[in-house]
């Protein structure tokens, strides 16, 4: 038996009336009418007959308790579901109980379901969503995806994410590179002429920023941190003696770090 949807299961100060069975022979008791007003083809048909026997459904234990966990609008985080059961909960709950995407793009426990998967299955989670039409689930995952090589997609999961979501995957990486690249080639501002500091020395910190700059861009990814930019620009300025040059390139740090912090990550 379910250890949550038991005969005791209460909504609404109203007890089961329905008991599922899983495919390996686990016991879920649930709310025909709460089924009914999730599902836009009575539960794929299953709850069509006031029939009271269990009625046995295709899907897993693990599976069936993600589908009703959402239906039922609960975190199903403390389980721990693998990935593929919340797919295949997923493609369950749109493909064949008749709940609309719609209604589950504005669950909060799938959303944290499935971003739950992105630190470690960002590419899954990202074609999971995509393929369901799942908006802000897709948006959130995507800013795990800044350094994902997106050549290294398959055939299937290019499919499973339609054309639209991978376009909207590579152009996200590529408007951050973009980004990076008129981000940190501006050089720091010259300072007045001083008696200590004329025009020569100003120009060695631009080739020194210049230097820096190119080598960040060679190597750049969309994920670049805040703190890669700062540790190689104050590398650049390390020979650096004039005061105010070292005014200006911190200055200049600074802008870099506000403007990068900026650009959009998802």
């Amino acid at each position: 038996m379910s250890l949550v949807f038991t005969p005791h299961f209460q909504v609404d100060g109203l007890f089961p009336d329905v008991v599922l069975l899983s495919a390996d022979n686990v016991t879920f008791h649930a709310h025909r009418q709460h089924l009914l007003a999730a599902s836009t083809n009575f539960f794929g048909g299953a709850l069509a007959s006031q029939a009271l026997h269990p009625i046995v459904l295709p899907e897993t234990s693990v599976v069936l308790n993600i589908v009703l966990h959402l239906i039922y609008g609960m975190s199903v985080l403390r389980f721990q579901p693998p990935f593929e059961a919340a797919d295949a909960a997923l493609a369950a709950l749109i493909g064949a109980y008749g709940v609309p995407a719609a209604r589950l793009a504005r669950s909060a426990p799938l959303f944290q379901l499935a971003t739950s998967y992105a630190p470690y299955r960002p590419i899954d989670a990202y074609a999971l969503a995509a393929h369901h039409g799942l908006e802000d689930i897709a948006v959130a995952v995507s800013a795990h995806l800044l350094a994902y090589d997106v050549s290294r997609v398959t055939d299937e999961l290019s499919i499973k994410m339609g054309s639209v979501y991978f376009s909207r995957l590579y152009n996200l990486q590529q408007a951050r590179l973009a980004a990076l690249k008129n981000i940190v080639l501006r050089p720091p501002a010259a300072h007045p002429p001083t008696p200590a500091c004329n025009g020569d020395v100003q120009r060695e910190l631009s080739r020194a920023w210049a230097f820096a700059a190119a080598q960040i861009v060679w190597t750049a990814l969309p994920s670049t941190s805040i703190g890669a930019l700062q540790s190689a620009f104050a590398q650049a300025g390390a020979d650096i003696v004039c005061p105010d040059c070292q005014i200006m390139l911190q200055s200049r740090v600074a802008e870099v770090t506000r403007e990068w912090a900026a650009v959009k990550v998802a």
